[in-house]
């Protein structure tokens, strides 16, 4: 393996371990509360609905 393989190895496991693996496990917590799903879904189905406005709003 080339050094820059190496590096390119070694920062994918990095972010396996700080980012991927933090965020999977926060989002098995978030969907395993009913309660906090729901706030969850609410606030996901604003941020569309906002996105939307605001698409409609541009053209």
């Amino acid at each position: 393996m080339t050094y820059k393989q190496i590096e390119a190895s070694r920062e994918l496991r990095l972010w396996i371990g700080q980012v991927i693996v933090p965020a999977v496990s926060v989002a098995a917590v978030v969907l395993a509360n009913p309660d906090v799903r729901r706030v969850a879904e609410e606030k996901a189905e604003s941020i569309k609905q906002k996105f939307r406005t605001k698409k409609i709003r541009g053209l």
